[in-house]
């Protein structure tokens, strides 16, 4: 198994982001609350906007961004639960 999971925010043939898998569990946690209290004041910041103030391509960049941020976090997420349940997998098999 590879210490390294592309990330899925990953828009080139060739992923060039990767989470490695192997960090301390704390640091895939901050890694992913870091990236989903960030789409969380993205979020925030979008609903104080005035509508009549914005352009179509504004209303992209704001989406654009909150997706990767959260795809980041969420893989993050992902790379622990599979964490988990190999630990939970070795206990029972134990």
């Amino acid at each position: 198994m590879t210490n390294f999971r592309p990330l899925q925010s990953n828009l080139t043939q060739v992923p060039v982001l990767y989470l490695k898998l192997d960090v301390p569990v704390r640091d895939l946690y901050e890694f992913a609350i870091q990236r989903l209290k960030a789409a969380r004041d993205l979020s925030h910041s979008l609903t104080c906007m005035s509508i009549g103030n914005t352009c179509d391509r504004d209303l992209q960049h704001f989406a654009a961004a909150g997706y990767l941020l959260l795809q980041d976090g969420c893989d993050a997420l992902d790379a622990m639960q599979g964490r988990f349940t190999d630990r939970q997998s070795s206990a029972l098999q134990a």
